[in-house]
């Protein structure tokens, strides 16, 4: 093995290994060892780690990188981790939900996530751990962790349920060190390890807010906390409980806005409920992300994309992340029972491409982020539908070869960098003094330009597409700040990118027009939504605290950038909605905890 792994080194000192090298070099070296089962990465890396440790090749997180299972889940040196919620009832009475009594009201137990919820009895800290094991055992740092609920509606469970359910995810974080240690012994296999729950001696902290505390300063912090609901469940009552539990983004169904699209698919709510939702989310300074299905009952082709024209021209919408989902038919919903009658219709491949590629050419713009295209429901549990796995792929590299061969299209794409209108400002009192329109995006850049004609790898021009990470452009990164109006406010997208528009990192600031008298808020108080950095390339080859110095440096000057915009506002304070795992780093930076969030006096 470890004449294998020196393999590896010297092609990746000639310059970078690929999957397709990597699977080369295993099989020349197993043919040459008459083995038949290849070594697994994860073998491979453990091999490394040793050589490392005795001296004999130096360390590389580059090369660990390159050997990582699935490595883009770390690439912004965050790792998301989904657990789910026990099954229990739904106030939403959804004619194409699925009801999977095993399942919390939407989910099927087939689903992966779902499965692995349901092996590990829907426990907080079983889900957690198994994840945890299966991050660790293939290489992948886990000091940072974006924790994600889902499950139905959070806000009709027990309050109690609730409270010891986001405890159990801090307690599970706070204590894997000690779990790890203590299974690690064990002569175990891979599967093994992973079918291990807490069933060991391990102490758990005596509440919510001790074990908040643990979690500020241990290995594996929650930096982010989502939690998903509808848009009645919105109140002040429950924003202010969220904030007690750590929350800081929101998933939320909206599906369609249209009230009789809605009604149609008996959604519970109207686009009036969504209005007023995603203006109290934003005055608490939540990250959004919203749901959209097309092809639902009582649609079209032309509302699907109204809804999309309206969600990002509407103020009172304009949401951070959005996810697109094609409606399924999925037996024993109402919706099936109406596909039998012949009163429904599923939508087709060519409306979902349709779909996808207006809204990617004429209407995301380049500070929202689209989490994801299409639903991970498997294809024998949907009997109508385009059941297309790869959706986000087969919709960009499409875009992308016709950007390549159709130069006037690669221009005009490139050119929504700067939306409406593109400025080079003087310095930033011009940025705030500038005045924006309702549906006008702003787009100011300093010290750089966009290059609207050669060719990148992207053509959409959402946040997730324009990300970094483990990419090299070889251009330096320039301050651009795009400004919008929302219900709230004036929100400013601040990040660095490059001549090709790729993104490095960004804050989201919201100057509040309207707020909430609150712990940490208020008239005098601008509001950090966001703040997200990723890891670039270029100093994968060179020592690690090189790249790290420079991630933090991304980090401080658009924090510093933030609180500037925000004094020229006139506002006395910042104020930061911060996951528990970060607050040290906010309070590092002068910081300090005002109820639940971290706040800074200008």
């Amino acid at each position: 093995m470890q004449k294998l792994v020196r393999l590896l080194w010297q092609e990746w000192e000639k310059g970078g290994l690929n999957k397709e090298k990597i699977k080369q070099i295993k099989r020349e070296w197993a043919r040459g060892k008459n083995i038949n089962n290849l070594p697994t990465n994860a073998d491979i890396l453990k091999t490394y780690s040793h050589l490392v440790s005795q001296g004999i090749l130096p360390h590389s997180k580059g090369f660990e990188l390159a050997l990582r299972k699935r490595a883009i889940r770390s690439l912004s040196w965050i790792v998301p981790i989904q657990v789910l919620t026990k099954p229990f009832w739904c106030p939403g009475e959804c004619i194409f939900c699925p009801n999977d009594p095993t399942m919390p009201k939407s989910y099927i137990s087939s689903e992966p996530g779902a499965m692995r919820a349901l092996l590990n009895q829907f426990d907080p800290i079983r889900q957690v751990y198994n994840r945890l094991l299966s991050l660790t055992l293939t290489w992948h740092p886990t000091d940072k962790i974006e924790m994600i609920v889902l499950g139905g509606t959070w806000d009709v469970y027990p309050r109690s349920y609730k409270y010891e359910f986001i405890k159990g995810l801090y307690d599970a974080a706070n204590t894997f060190p000690e779990f790890w240690q203590k299974v690690s012994k064990l002569n175990l296999s891979r599967k093994e390890l992973r079918a291990l729950s807490q069933d060991v001696n391990i102490t758990w902290a005596k509440s919510l807010e001790e074990a908040q505390q643990i979690n500020q300063d241990a290995k594996h912090r929650i930096i982010g906390l989502t939690i998903e609901t509808r848009p009645e469940y919105v109140t002040h009552e429950n924003l202010r409980f969220w904030r007690e539990l750590g929350v800081t983004r929101v998933e939320m169904g909206v599906q369609s806005m249209f009230d009789e699209v809605l009604e149609a698919n008996k959604r519970g709510h109207t686009v009036a409920h969504i209005r007023q939702a995603m203006d109290l989310l934003r005055k608490y300074g939540f990250k959004i992300s919203i749901h959209i299905m097309a092809g639902l009952y009582g649609s079209d082709l032309q509302k699907d994309k109204k809804t999309f024209e309206i969600v990002y021209s509407d103020p009172w919408m304009k949401p951070d992340e959005i996810k697109f989902y094609p409606t399924a038919v999925i037996p024993n919903t109402q919706l099936y029972n109406l596909w039998l009658e012949g009163k429904y219709k599923a939508i087709t491949e060519d409306e979902i491409k349709e779909i996808i590629f207006w809204i990617k050419e004429n209407v995301i713009p380049p500070w929202t982020r689209i989490k994801r295209l299409i639903r991970d429901i498997p294809a024998d549990e949907v009997v109508a539908w385009a059941n297309i796995t790869n959706l986000r792929q087969l919709a960009l590299q499409q875009l992308k070869q016709r950007a390549d061969r159709d130069l006037e299209f690669r221009k005009e794409q490139y050119t929504r960098l700067g939306l409406n209108q593109l400025v080079k400002p003087k310095n930033l009192d011009e940025v705030v003094k500038t005045q924006v329109k309702e549906a006008q995006t702003i787009t100011f850049v300093f010290d750089g330009e966009f290059d609207i004609a050669s060719k990148r790898e992207f053509v959409c021009m959402c946040t997730r597409c324009r990300e970094i990470r483990g990419k090299n452009t070889g251009f330096e990164p320039f301050l651009v700040i795009r400004k919008y109006l929302s219900s709230a406010g004036e929100e400013y997208f601040i990040s660095f990118e490059d001549k090709l528009g790729y993104l490095y990192g960004f804050v989201r600031l919201l100057v509040l027009t309207e707020w909430i008298e609150w712990e940490g808020l208020g008239k005098d108080t601008a509001l950090v939504r966001e703040l997200h950095v990723y890891w670039q390339l270029k100093e994968l080859n060179r020592d690690v605290e090189i790249g790290w110095a420079q991630h933090k440096w991304f980090w401080k000057r658009l924090m510093e950038t933030a609180q500037k915009i925000a004094k020229i506002s006139w506002k006395q304070k910042i104020s930061v909605i911060s996951g528990v795992g970060v607050r040290n780093y906010y309070q590092n930076l002068g910081y300090y905890r005002e109820g639940t969030y971290m706040v800074m006096d200008l």
